[in-house]
């Protein structure tokens, strides 16, 4: 599938080519180096099409590589030295004649034959044509290329890969819209930048359908692709290296990133300098490990397509006999998977185990690919719940049930009896929507369990069905008194601490949840790994709540990063980063961030889907746009049940937005003030206060008492702010309102104190303080622009920028610069009366009387 591939501007490096071919000290040249497919050509073609003089192009061949003079248009067929040189006198003088002026531009200068690279030595040196030079780094080049910077002194500059940034850049211009952030990591990453495998990634992806479009985000699913053309350039520089390094090459492509001890027993020292040298194998130190990596990428999957089926099982034995018993347990996952397709196929209990560890890591696919083989070689009932747990955890929840109903546990150990139950349950409840089912099977469970071990399980697990049904404080009781509880196995104390974090956050709590959180460091195996992201959704939300907002961005990516290798997991984790973002007023950034986590697939939990769905809506309504926030709504509502009960609250306070952006105040602070009454009612005061603050935030003036009872049950930073702005508006206080707006910029909280700011300005109006107010709405006018041009009804009915025409704020910022207005009437060319005619309107416009003040205000507007 060919696109109409965009050519990303490189301003960095055309600039750097511009400075040294207009530099005075005489070198009138540049030489641009960089690897293959870095953009070379694209580079000089672009900056030779902007010169507008003379320019000649000499483009260098494999083919005409051995022909001396292969650049210029006539037939060589001397040898004499004589007679060369005086073609080489010759064709200089004609190129600095026909280019006087002029520029000469050189394509592929390593391919070069050896006179003419001393052809273009000989321009540089008599001060003739300007000179632009692309080589390939790591190629062999004429020493007259070479002599170019380093006896001409020609300024030279390697042109590097694209960032991560340019990445997505050329991503979007190509596919014609948004990017899943996911997906451009995925791709940088593979590509290492560079612009050649780029395209040839993205139009195979394309036409292998793994790179598609899903509710207008672009998702790479499965593995890239690339394109046949450039898997045959890779296929030729294999083929055509020695044996030796061969031999490298394919083990490397099967078991990248390989540590070099391992490669080292399996191929001798020679061989890997020999695919060193032939630069198909690098090696580089990560951490502490000297680790084997294939230099291009894609290389492994066309070495692992050419490869005949016997070879392949073969090296792939080799691989899992080496990696086998390894201490990491992804090497362990790796050995086990290379044997699958092997001729050294592992036995059941190594692929149970090893399907284990790739739970653990939430590598999920990898495990469900382990633990099937496992069960059909006799893995028995451990397999089968370790596959059944990971079809629960990829959007298989139906399958997954039916695995685990046709399971008989009579005669079952208690241990496995307890673990089923509670995986049965818990993909009842929270996939299916079940809960009946889910509460029965448990308490049915528990008539047949009589170890105390067993007990606190299937408590714990109930006490988490309990917080997500909205029994909050019976959740909680019964989730800390495990937590103490001596016979408790580590299962239980993670199921009790899923629960616990996350109620204790919501109920505004948050101090309580670090240390509890922490007591789960190493407690994790197979069957609750899944929590710890249930406990990440506790942490990250008490930081939120609190108002500790770098310390919730750190520890939300902490959980983004180990979520990498899950869907469901990685855009729940992504969700709460949106939320973060829109606690700071990033609406741009919130907003991309939730669209794709209410796009992306593997959500098979109903809590995901509601809560990225809400915080979208949120997000849009802030934004002024009302119909796609509906419909955002619309989505939340459709995923709601009993098992999200606890987002009943935020979906009020969603509403109540949406009623604000159709004009409807007083159904907004009604909507408002029933979501606060139901969090109450079941013990989430920190959502409570989140709910009243938003009533205040429409205008409701009658909640001072209620913030401040609140502010005695919920800890943080935030709620002072927010009891501060409510009893302020009470009273009509401006100054007051002024000091929330302060608290909540200070925290870093730009929408809220926006709010704060226009509602000061307001109360400021009313009393006739003209000066506050146009502070005060000057401030809310620039907080709602960082906002991201933020639509609260605050900030449309009394914010907005200074009251000045474009040619009064011009004259009004030089004035607050401390110019004369004789300075400021040459600068503008107009006359020095006309200036003072501006600065007398300005002082009445503003009610401020001197410069001083003038200047006060010019700072409130630009102050970030």
């Amino acid at each position: 599938m060919n696109l109409a591939w965009p050519v990303i501007e490189r301003r960095a490096a055309s600039t750097a080519i511009a400075e040294a071919l207009g530099s005075g000290d005489g070198s009138r040249g540049v030489l641009v180096e960089g690897l293959a497919g870095t953009g070379k050509t694209t580079l000089i073609t672009d900056y030779a099409s902007s010169l507008r003089r003379p320019v000649r192009w000499i483009t260098g061949t494999a083919a005409a590589h051995g022909r001396p003079f292969g650049v210029v248009p006539r037939r060589v067929d001397t040898t004499s030295p004589w007679s060369l040189a005086a073609m080489l006198s010759d064709a200089g003088r004609s190129f600095s004649e026909e280019l006087s002026g002029g520029t000469i531009v050189v394509d592929d200068a390593h391919l070069l034959d050896p006179l003419s690279a001393a052809l273009l030595n000989q321009l540089a040196t008599g001060g003739g044509p300007a000179l632009v030079v692309a080589f390939r780094t790591g190629e062999p080049a004429p020493d007259a290329i070479t002599a170019l910077w380093k006896d001409r002194g020609l300024a030279r500059f390697t042109l590097g890969c694209f960032d991560r940034g340019e990445t997505e850049a050329v991503l979007t211009a190509a596919l014609g819209g948004a990017v899943e952030s996911r997906t451009v990591d995925r791709i940088a990453a593979t590509t290492q930048g560079n612009p050649l495998y780029l395209r040839h990634l993205v139009e195979g992806s394309l036409a292998a359908g793994h790179l598609r479009c899903t509710a207008g985000i672009w998702q790479l699913r499965g593995e890239p692709v690339v394109t046949l053309e450039l898997a045959l350039l890779l296929h030729h520089r294999c083929v055509h290296a020695p044996p030796a390094a061969r031999r490298v090459v394919a083990l490397v492509a099967f078991g990248e990133p390989l540590e070099l001890a391992a490669l080292g027993d399996l191929v001798g020292r020679e061989s890997m300098l020999a695919a060193e040298r032939a630069g198909l194998v690098r090696f580089s130190t990560e951490g502490s490990t000297l680790m084997a990596r294939l230099a291009h990428p894609f290389l492994g999957e066309v070495v692992r397509r050419g490869m005949d089926a016997a070879a392949a099982r073969h090296i792939r034995g080799e691989l899992a006999s080496r990696l086998a018993g390894a201490p990491e347990p992804a090497e362990r996952v790796r050995a086990a998977e290379l044997s699958l397709r092997s001729d050294r196929r592992a036995c059941a209990r190594v692929l149970t185990e090893a399907a284990a560890d790739a739970i653990a890591l939430c590598s999920f696919t990898s495990a469900e690919v382990l633990a099937r083989a496992a069960t059909a070689d006799g893995g028995g009932v451990r397999a089968e719940l370790i596959r059944a747990t990971t079809l629960a955890g990829t959007n298989r929840a139906a399958e997954a049930e039916r695995l685990l109903a046709v399971l008989n546990p009579e005669g079952w150990a208690e241990r496995q009896l307890v673990r089923w139950a509670v995986l049965r349950s818990g993909n009842l409840f929270w996939n299916l929507g079940a809960g009946e089912r889910a509460t029965g099977l448990l308490s049915s469970t528990r008539a047949r369990v009589t170890t105390p071990a067993g007990l606190e399980c299937l408590d714990a697990a109930r006490a988490a069905i309990d917080l997500c049904r909205g029994h909050t404080c019976v959740a909680v009781e019964a989730a800390n008194r495990i937590r103490h509880a001596d016979c408790a196995p580590p299962a239980a104390r993670m199921w009790a601490a899923s629960a616990g974090c996350l109620a204790l956050s919501l109920m505004g709590r948050g101090h309580e949840v670090p240390r509890w959180a922490d007591e789960t460091a190493g407690l994790t195996e197979w069957d609750t790994s899944a929590l710890r992201f249930a406990v990440g959704h506790g942490e990250i939300l008490a930081l939120i709540y609190a108002g500790r907002y770098d310390q919730a961005e750190t520890c939300a990516r902490r959980y983004l990063e180990l979520a990498r290798n899950n869907d469901a997991m990685w855009f729940g984790m992504s969700s709460l980063l949106g939320k973060l973002e829109l606690a700071r007023g990033r609406l741009a950034e919130a907003g991309r961030r939730l669209e794709e986590a209410t796009s992306g697939p593997g959500r098979s939990n109903p809590q995901w889907r509601v809560l990225a769905n809400l915080l979208l809506a949120q997000c849009l309504a802030l934004s002024g746009r009302r119909i796609e926030a509906m419909a955002a709504v619309e989505r939340a509502e459709d995923a709601f049940g009993e098992n999200t009960a606890l987002y009943r609250a935020d979906l009020g306070i969603t509403r109540s937005w949406l009623a604000a952006g159709s004009g409807d105040l007083g159904r907004a602070i009604g909507l408002a003030r029933r979501a606060a009454d139901h969090a109450s009612e079941l013990g989430l005061f920190a959502v409570a206060a989140e709910a009243v603050h938003t009533a205040v935030r429409f205008g409701d003036r009658a909640c001072g008492a209620r913030l401040t009872a609140l502010s005695n049950m919920v800890d943080g930073s935030l709620i002072a702010p927010m009891t501060t702005q409510a009893i302020a508006a009470e009273a009509a206080d401006g100054y007051g309102l002024l000091s929330a707006a302060a608290q909540f910029d200070h925290l870093g909280s730009r929408l809220l104190a926006a709010d704060a700011f226009a509602q000061s300005a307001a109360a400021f109006r009313r009393t006739g303080n003209r000066r506050a107010e146009l502070r005060a709405s000057t401030r809310a006018y620039t907080l709602a622009r960082m906002c991201g041009d933020a639509c609260t009804p605050a900030i449309l009915a009394a914010a907005g920028p200074l009251p000045l025409t474009p040619r009064e704020h011009e004259v009004a910022v030089l004035a607050a610069a401390r110019l004369t207005n004789h300075e400021i009437a040459d600068r503008l060319a107009v006359s020095t009366r006309t200036v003072e005619g501006h600065i007398y309107h300005i002082y009445m416009k503003l009610d401020v009387p001197d410069r001083e003040g003038l200047a006060d205000m010019i700072l409130m507007e630009t102050a970030p």
